[in-house]
Protein backbone atom coordinates (compact mmCIF):
# COMPACT_ATOMS: atom_id res chain seq x y z
CA UNK A 1 0.00 0.00 0.00
CA UNK A 2 2.77 2.13 1.03
CA UNK A 3 5.11 1.68 -2.21
CA UNK A 4 2.04 2.16 -4.34
CA UNK A 5 0.97 5.83 -2.37
CA UNK A 6 4.39 6.88 -3.07
CA UNK A 7 4.97 5.59 -6.98
CA UNK A 8 1.47 7.18 -8.00
CA UNK A 9 1.21 10.36 -10.22
CA UNK A 10 -0.89 12.09 -7.18
CA UNK A 11 1.94 11.56 -4.45
CA UNK A 12 2.08 15.13 -3.99
CA UNK A 13 -1.52 15.01 -3.19
CA UNK A 14 -1.16 12.31 -0.93
CA UNK A 15 1.76 14.48 0.72
CA UNK A 16 -1.15 17.51 1.54
CA UNK A 17 -3.37 15.19 2.61
CA UNK A 18 -1.14 13.47 4.90
CA UNK A 19 0.19 16.38 6.20
CA UNK A 20 -3.28 18.26 6.33
CA UNK A 21 -4.41 15.39 8.72
CA UNK A 22 -1.31 15.53 10.93
CA UNK A 23 -2.24 18.90 11.51
CA UNK A 24 -5.85 18.61 12.51
CA UNK A 25 -5.72 15.68 14.16
CA UNK A 26 -2.61 16.25 16.59
CA UNK A 27 -4.74 18.81 18.42
CA UNK A 28 -7.39 16.79 19.43
CA UNK A 29 -5.34 15.17 22.60
CA UNK A 30 -3.22 17.64 23.24
CA UNK A 31 -6.25 20.29 23.78
CA UNK A 32 -7.57 18.74 26.93
CA UNK A 33 -4.52 19.62 28.51
CA UNK A 34 -3.98 22.64 27.22
CA UNK A 35 -7.80 23.52 28.67
CA UNK A 36 -6.70 21.82 32.12
CA UNK A 37 -3.17 23.54 32.31
CA UNK A 38 -5.06 26.85 32.41
CA UNK A 39 -8.13 25.70 35.29
CA UNK A 40 -10.77 26.14 32.27
CA UNK A 41 -13.95 24.32 32.41
CA UNK A 42 -14.61 21.20 29.89
CA UNK A 43 -17.31 22.95 27.98
CA UNK A 44 -14.16 25.65 26.90
CA UNK A 45 -12.50 22.35 25.05
CA UNK A 46 -15.88 21.91 23.38
CA UNK A 47 -15.61 25.57 21.93
CA UNK A 48 -12.28 24.96 20.63
CA UNK A 49 -12.91 21.35 19.10
CA UNK A 50 -16.32 23.46 17.38
CA UNK A 51 -14.64 26.94 16.35
CA UNK A 52 -12.27 24.94 13.66
CA UNK A 53 -15.27 23.29 11.78
CA UNK A 54 -17.84 26.15 12.10
CA UNK A 55 -15.44 28.52 10.35
CA UNK A 56 -14.55 25.89 8.29
CA UNK A 57 -17.86 25.17 7.14
CA UNK A 58 -18.52 28.92 6.85
CA UNK A 59 -15.09 29.52 4.56
CA UNK A 60 -16.17 26.28 1.82
CA UNK A 61 -17.98 27.86 -0.87
CA UNK A 62 -15.74 30.62 -0.64
CA UNK A 63 -12.90 28.25 -0.92
CA UNK A 64 -14.15 26.46 -3.21
CA UNK A 65 -15.60 29.42 -5.71
CA UNK A 66 -12.05 30.85 -5.75
CA UNK A 67 -10.68 27.43 -6.49
CA UNK A 68 -12.48 26.98 -9.54
CA UNK A 69 -12.04 30.78 -10.67
CA UNK A 70 -8.13 31.01 -10.17
CA UNK A 71 -6.75 27.71 -9.82
CA UNK A 72 -6.61 25.07 -7.34
CA UNK A 73 -2.93 25.13 -6.89
CA UNK A 74 -2.66 29.29 -5.67
CA UNK A 75 -5.84 28.71 -3.01
CA UNK A 76 -4.28 25.39 -1.94
CA UNK A 77 -1.05 27.63 -1.12
CA UNK A 78 -2.98 30.29 0.53
CA UNK A 79 -4.64 27.82 2.74
CA UNK A 80 -1.19 25.96 3.88
CA UNK A 81 -0.08 29.45 4.50
CA UNK A 82 -3.33 30.28 6.85
CA UNK A 83 -2.32 26.48 8.73
CA UNK A 84 1.58 27.64 9.00
CA UNK A 85 0.12 30.92 10.39
CA UNK A 86 -2.39 29.59 13.33
CA UNK A 87 0.18 27.62 14.26
CA UNK A 88 2.49 31.11 15.20
CA UNK A 89 -0.52 32.30 16.86
CA UNK A 90 -0.55 29.17 18.42
CA UNK A 91 2.52 29.87 20.03
CA UNK A 92 2.37 33.14 20.77
CA UNK A 93 0.18 32.09 23.34
CA UNK A 94 1.89 30.37 25.42
CA UNK A 95 3.85 33.50 26.09
CA UNK A 96 0.47 35.43 27.16
CA UNK A 97 -0.33 36.13 31.29
CA UNK A 98 -2.76 34.41 32.56
CA UNK A 99 -5.71 37.54 32.46
CA UNK A 100 -9.25 36.79 32.52
CA UNK A 101 -11.04 38.23 28.99
CA UNK A 102 -14.86 36.83 29.05
CA UNK A 103 -15.14 33.25 30.08
CA UNK A 104 -11.36 32.64 28.41
CA UNK A 105 -7.91 33.44 30.28
CA UNK A 106 -5.99 35.69 27.59
CA UNK A 107 -4.07 32.47 26.36
CA UNK A 108 -7.06 30.28 25.38
CA UNK A 109 -8.56 33.59 24.04
CA UNK A 110 -5.61 33.14 21.42
CA UNK A 111 -5.52 29.50 21.00
CA UNK A 112 -9.66 30.24 20.22
CA UNK A 113 -8.03 33.00 17.81
CA UNK A 114 -5.82 30.74 16.25
CA UNK A 115 -8.44 28.25 15.49
CA UNK A 116 -10.31 30.23 13.96
CA UNK A 117 -7.62 31.84 11.68
CA UNK A 118 -7.02 27.62 11.07
CA UNK A 119 -10.80 26.87 10.11
CA UNK A 120 -11.20 30.25 7.63
CA UNK A 121 -8.51 28.56 5.91
CA UNK A 122 -8.60 24.99 6.51
CA UNK A 123 -10.36 23.64 3.77
CA UNK A 124 -7.12 22.77 1.84
CA UNK A 125 -7.91 18.73 2.36
CA UNK A 126 -11.12 19.71 0.20
CA UNK A 127 -9.45 21.35 -2.71
CA UNK A 128 -6.81 18.37 -2.73
CA UNK A 129 -9.81 16.24 -3.25
CA UNK A 130 -10.97 18.42 -6.18
CA UNK A 131 -7.53 18.30 -7.91
CA UNK A 132 -7.20 14.92 -7.41
CA UNK A 133 -10.56 14.57 -9.50
CA UNK A 134 -9.45 17.17 -11.87
CA UNK A 135 -6.11 14.37 -12.45
CA UNK A 136 -7.99 11.16 -12.50
CA UNK A 137 -10.17 9.58 -15.00
CA UNK A 138 -14.05 8.73 -13.71
CA UNK A 139 -13.17 4.79 -13.90
CA UNK A 140 -9.65 5.73 -11.62
CA UNK A 141 -11.70 7.73 -9.47
CA UNK A 142 -12.84 5.32 -6.79
CA UNK A 143 -9.42 3.55 -6.40
CA UNK A 144 -7.37 7.11 -5.98
CA UNK A 145 -10.01 8.46 -3.78
CA UNK A 146 -9.17 5.14 -1.73
CA UNK A 147 -5.87 5.88 -1.65
CA UNK A 148 -6.28 8.93 -0.76
CA UNK A 149 -8.54 7.73 2.41
CA UNK A 150 -5.60 5.62 3.39
CA UNK A 151 -3.43 8.39 3.47
CA UNK A 152 -5.69 10.05 5.68
CA UNK A 153 -6.34 7.11 8.11
CA UNK A 154 -2.76 7.09 8.55
CA UNK A 155 -2.12 10.38 9.66
CA UNK A 156 -5.28 9.82 12.21
CA UNK A 157 -3.31 7.26 14.20
CA UNK A 158 0.54 9.53 13.78
CA UNK A 159 -1.02 13.13 14.50
CA UNK A 160 -2.43 12.55 17.79
CA UNK A 161 0.92 10.63 18.39
CA UNK A 162 2.80 13.24 17.50
CA UNK A 163 0.83 15.51 18.94
CA UNK A 164 1.31 13.73 22.53
CA UNK A 165 5.38 13.18 22.17
CA UNK A 166 5.34 17.11 21.29
CA UNK A 167 3.10 17.84 24.78
CA UNK A 168 5.34 15.54 26.93
CA UNK A 169 8.47 17.77 26.13
CA UNK A 170 9.60 20.40 28.40
CA UNK A 171 8.17 23.26 26.60
CA UNK A 172 4.55 21.66 26.74
CA UNK A 173 2.45 22.98 23.96
CA UNK A 174 4.73 25.32 22.78
CA UNK A 175 6.77 22.47 21.11
CA UNK A 176 3.59 21.43 19.53
CA UNK A 177 3.17 24.99 18.25
CA UNK A 178 6.53 25.21 16.69
CA UNK A 179 7.07 21.62 15.47
CA UNK A 180 4.07 21.64 13.36
CA UNK A 181 4.84 25.51 12.57
CA UNK A 182 8.08 24.20 11.08
CA UNK A 183 6.33 21.21 8.74
CA UNK A 184 3.10 22.84 7.67
CA UNK A 185 5.88 25.94 6.23
CA UNK A 186 8.13 22.55 4.61
CA UNK A 187 4.60 21.48 3.33
CA UNK A 188 3.92 24.77 1.61
CA UNK A 189 7.63 24.88 -0.29
CA UNK A 190 7.04 21.54 -1.35
CA UNK A 191 3.82 22.57 -2.80
CA UNK A 192 5.16 25.46 -4.60
CA UNK A 193 8.21 23.10 -5.95
CA UNK A 194 5.99 19.87 -6.80
CA UNK A 195 2.34 20.50 -6.86
CA UNK A 196 1.11 21.02 -10.85
CA UNK A 197 -2.10 23.34 -10.98
CA UNK A 198 -4.74 20.43 -12.28
CA UNK A 199 -7.27 23.11 -13.59
CA UNK A 200 -6.87 24.11 -16.92
CA UNK A 201 -7.62 28.10 -18.12
CA UNK A 202 -10.20 27.20 -20.17
CA UNK A 203 -12.65 25.09 -17.30
CA UNK A 204 -11.74 28.14 -15.36
CA UNK A 205 -14.86 30.11 -14.12
CA UNK A 206 -15.44 33.83 -14.84
CA UNK A 207 -17.13 34.84 -11.86
CA UNK A 208 -16.83 33.97 -8.64
CA UNK A 209 -20.71 32.37 -8.08
CA UNK A 210 -20.63 31.56 -3.89
CA UNK A 211 -23.49 29.21 -2.66
CA UNK A 212 -24.05 29.64 0.40
CA UNK A 213 -27.68 27.87 -0.23
CA UNK A 214 -24.99 24.49 0.28
CA UNK A 215 -24.11 25.29 3.84
CA UNK A 216 -27.91 25.20 4.70
CA UNK A 217 -28.49 21.67 5.77
CA UNK A 218 -32.40 21.67 6.00
CA UNK A 219 -32.52 23.19 2.17
CA UNK A 220 -30.65 20.15 1.15
CA UNK A 221 -31.93 17.54 3.09
CA UNK A 222 -35.81 19.16 1.53
CA UNK A 223 -34.13 18.58 -1.96
CA UNK A 224 -33.93 14.76 -1.53
CA UNK A 225 -35.96 14.08 0.90
CA UNK A 226 -38.35 12.18 -1.52
CA UNK A 227 -35.98 9.51 -1.98
CA UNK A 228 -36.14 7.04 0.96
CA UNK A 229 -32.85 6.03 0.35
CA UNK A 230 -31.31 9.21 0.83
CA UNK A 231 -33.15 10.31 3.54
CA UNK A 232 -32.40 6.64 5.30
CA UNK A 233 -28.73 7.02 4.88
CA UNK A 234 -28.58 11.03 6.57
CA UNK A 235 -30.82 10.20 9.26
CA UNK A 236 -28.61 7.29 10.47
CA UNK A 237 -25.56 9.04 9.98
CA UNK A 238 -26.56 11.49 12.12
CA UNK A 239 -26.80 8.94 15.02
CA UNK A 240 -23.62 7.39 13.83
CA UNK A 241 -21.43 10.24 13.56
CA UNK A 242 -22.92 12.56 16.26
CA UNK A 243 -22.14 9.43 18.92
CA UNK A 244 -18.68 8.93 16.99
CA UNK A 245 -17.51 12.86 17.11
CA UNK A 246 -19.02 13.00 20.72
CA UNK A 247 -17.24 9.88 21.84
CA UNK A 248 -13.61 11.52 20.20
CA UNK A 249 -14.62 15.22 21.76
CA UNK A 250 -14.39 13.43 25.58
CA UNK A 251 -12.10 10.39 24.86
CA UNK A 252 -9.11 12.32 26.33
CA UNK A 253 -11.00 14.00 29.39
CA UNK A 254 -12.29 11.11 30.12
CA UNK A 255 -8.70 9.33 30.44
CA UNK A 256 -7.11 11.71 32.16
CA UNK A 257 -10.13 12.45 35.02
CA UNK A 258 -11.29 8.24 35.28
CA UNK A 259 -8.12 6.27 35.05
CA UNK A 260 -5.64 9.45 36.36
CA UNK A 261 -3.40 9.35 33.37
CA UNK A 262 -0.58 11.76 32.60
CA UNK A 263 0.52 13.25 29.36
CA UNK A 264 2.90 10.54 28.79
CA UNK A 265 0.54 8.04 29.64
CA UNK A 266 -1.98 9.07 27.86
CA UNK A 267 0.41 9.27 24.43
CA UNK A 268 1.26 5.91 25.15
CA UNK A 269 -2.04 4.23 25.54
CA UNK A 270 -3.68 6.52 22.77
CA UNK A 271 -0.82 5.23 20.55
CA UNK A 272 -1.01 1.95 21.73
CA UNK A 273 -5.17 2.09 20.76
CA UNK A 274 -4.31 3.58 17.34
CA UNK A 275 -3.03 0.21 16.11
CA UNK A 276 -6.53 -0.97 16.74
CA UNK A 277 -7.47 1.27 13.81
CA UNK A 278 -4.74 -0.14 11.96
CA UNK A 279 -6.07 -3.94 12.60
CA UNK A 280 -9.20 -3.23 11.63
CA UNK A 281 -8.62 -1.38 8.59
CA UNK A 282 -6.30 -4.17 6.98
CA UNK A 283 -7.83 -6.97 8.73
CA UNK A 284 -11.38 -6.68 10.16
CA UNK A 285 -13.19 -4.49 7.65
CA UNK A 286 -12.20 -6.03 4.54
CA UNK A 287 -13.38 -9.50 5.81
CA UNK A 288 -16.64 -8.18 6.90
CA UNK A 289 -17.51 -5.41 4.43
CA UNK A 290 -16.85 -7.73 1.49
CA UNK A 291 -19.59 -10.43 3.06
CA UNK A 292 -22.14 -7.37 4.80
CA UNK A 293 -22.70 -4.45 3.50
CA UNK A 294 -26.38 -3.71 3.16
CA UNK A 295 -29.00 -2.08 5.58
CA UNK A 296 -29.54 -5.49 8.04
CA UNK A 297 -25.60 -5.42 8.81
CA UNK A 298 -25.62 -1.45 9.36
CA UNK A 299 -28.12 -1.89 11.83
CA UNK A 300 -25.99 -4.75 13.58
CA UNK A 301 -23.04 -2.68 13.82
CA UNK A 302 -24.82 0.29 15.29
CA UNK A 303 -26.27 -1.97 18.16
CA UNK A 304 -22.58 -3.56 18.67
CA UNK A 305 -21.40 0.13 18.52
CA UNK A 306 -24.26 1.06 21.42
CA UNK A 307 -23.50 -1.72 23.84
CA UNK A 308 -19.32 -1.10 23.20
CA UNK A 309 -19.90 2.19 24.78
CA UNK A 310 -22.42 0.91 27.60
CA UNK A 311 -19.97 -1.23 28.86
CA UNK A 312 -16.91 1.17 28.42
CA UNK A 313 -18.64 3.46 30.48
CA UNK A 314 -19.43 0.33 33.41
CA UNK A 315 -15.82 -0.76 33.18
CA UNK A 316 -13.18 0.50 35.80
CA UNK A 317 -10.58 -1.51 35.34
CA UNK A 318 -7.60 0.19 32.53
CA UNK A 319 -7.58 -3.60 30.99
CA UNK A 320 -11.26 -4.40 30.39
CA UNK A 321 -11.75 -0.94 29.06
CA UNK A 322 -9.15 -1.54 26.67
CA UNK A 323 -10.72 -4.59 25.38
CA UNK A 324 -14.39 -3.12 25.01
CA UNK A 325 -12.70 -0.58 23.31
CA UNK A 326 -11.22 -3.07 20.99
CA UNK A 327 -14.45 -4.07 19.57
CA UNK A 328 -15.67 -0.52 19.92
CA UNK A 329 -12.84 0.69 16.86
CA UNK A 330 -14.08 -2.07 15.02
CA UNK A 331 -18.26 -1.97 15.13
CA UNK A 332 -17.20 2.16 14.38
CA UNK A 333 -15.11 1.74 11.66
CA UNK A 334 -17.53 -1.29 9.95
CA UNK A 335 -20.96 1.32 10.58
CA UNK A 336 -18.80 4.41 8.72
CA UNK A 337 -17.44 2.23 5.93
CA UNK A 338 -20.83 0.17 5.43
CA UNK A 339 -23.10 3.53 5.05
CA UNK A 340 -20.61 5.23 2.68
CA UNK A 341 -21.25 2.16 0.46
CA UNK A 342 -25.03 3.01 0.83
CA UNK A 343 -24.91 6.64 0.49
CA UNK A 344 -22.89 5.82 -2.79
CA UNK A 345 -25.50 3.21 -3.79
CA UNK A 346 -28.72 5.70 -2.83
CA UNK A 347 -28.15 7.79 -5.95
CA UNK A 348 -27.45 6.91 -9.45
CA UNK A 349 -24.08 8.00 -11.58
CA UNK A 350 -24.88 11.59 -12.21
CA UNK A 351 -25.43 12.62 -9.17
CA UNK A 352 -22.74 11.05 -7.06
CA UNK A 353 -20.76 14.25 -6.44
CA UNK A 354 -23.82 16.41 -5.17
CA UNK A 355 -25.17 13.46 -2.60
CA UNK A 356 -21.20 13.39 -1.15
CA UNK A 357 -20.91 16.98 -1.03
CA UNK A 358 -24.27 16.93 0.91
CA UNK A 359 -22.87 14.20 3.27
CA UNK A 360 -19.71 16.00 3.41
CA UNK A 361 -21.31 19.20 4.79
CA UNK A 362 -23.58 17.27 7.18
CA UNK A 363 -20.32 15.53 8.74
CA UNK A 364 -19.23 19.27 8.82
CA UNK A 365 -22.29 20.60 10.69
CA UNK A 366 -22.23 17.52 13.12
CA UNK A 367 -18.77 18.56 14.04
CA UNK A 368 -19.64 21.67 15.62
CA UNK A 369 -22.91 20.54 17.44
CA UNK A 370 -21.47 17.08 19.14
CA UNK A 371 -18.44 18.78 20.84
CA UNK A 372 -20.35 21.45 22.22
CA UNK A 373 -22.97 19.40 23.38
CA UNK A 374 -20.72 16.25 24.90
CA UNK A 375 -18.39 18.67 26.54
CA UNK A 376 -21.27 20.81 28.42
CA UNK A 377 -23.10 17.11 29.72
CA UNK A 378 -19.39 16.45 30.62
CA UNK A 379 -19.25 19.22 32.43
CA UNK A 380 -23.05 19.34 33.96
CA UNK A 381 -23.57 15.59 34.85
CA UNK A 382 -21.97 13.27 36.96
CA UNK A 383 -22.58 9.64 35.03
CA UNK A 384 -20.19 8.13 32.71
CA UNK A 385 -20.22 10.07 29.56
CA UNK A 386 -20.12 6.67 27.40
CA UNK A 387 -23.57 5.98 29.04
CA UNK A 388 -25.12 8.72 27.35
CA UNK A 389 -23.25 8.35 23.81
CA UNK A 390 -24.71 4.56 23.95
CA UNK A 391 -27.62 5.53 23.45
CA UNK A 392 -27.66 7.48 20.72
CA UNK A 393 -26.53 4.64 17.85
CA UNK A 394 -29.04 2.45 19.80
CA UNK A 395 -31.99 5.19 18.80
CA UNK A 396 -30.96 4.95 15.64
CA UNK A 397 -31.23 1.07 15.53
CA UNK A 398 -34.84 1.72 16.73
CA UNK A 399 -35.63 4.75 14.40
CA UNK A 400 -34.79 2.51 11.55
CA UNK A 401 -37.00 -0.52 12.80
CA UNK A 402 -39.80 1.73 13.43
CA UNK A 403 -39.95 3.67 10.25
CA UNK A 404 -37.68 1.79 7.84
CA UNK A 405 -38.60 -0.95 7.90
CA UNK A 406 -38.99 -1.79 4.09
CA UNK A 407 -36.32 0.62 2.44
CA UNK A 408 -34.38 -1.34 -0.02
CA UNK A 409 -31.82 0.51 -2.19
CA UNK A 410 -31.95 -1.27 -5.24
CA UNK A 411 -34.97 0.70 -5.85
CA UNK A 412 -32.96 4.25 -5.55
CA UNK A 413 -32.34 4.70 -9.14
CA UNK A 414 -35.82 4.08 -9.55
CA UNK A 415 -36.57 6.86 -7.19
CA UNK A 416 -34.84 9.40 -8.52
CA UNK A 417 -36.37 12.39 -9.90
CA UNK A 418 -34.16 15.24 -9.15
Amino acid sequence: MIQKIIKSRYFSVFLITFVNGLSMTMLFPVLPFIVKSYAQPEYVLGILLATFSLFQFIASPIMWALSDMHGRKPVLMITQLGTFLSWLVLAAAYFMPELNIWIFTLPIFIIFVSRVFDGITGWNMSVAQAILADMSKPEERSKVFGLNGAVFGMSLIIGPALGWLSLASSWGYLATAILWAIISFITLILMYFLLQESLEVSKRKQKMKISFKQMNILTQFQKWKHINTVRYTLIMKAFIFFSFVGYTSISTLYLIDNFGFSELQTWLYLTFTGSFLIFHQALSIRFFIQKFRDRKTLLLWMLFMGWSFFLMGLAQNIIIFTVIYFFAILWISLCLATLGSLISRSVDEQNQWEIMWMSSSFESFISILAPLVFTSLYTGLDVAPYLYISLIPIAGYIVSKIFFRNIEFSLAKSELTV
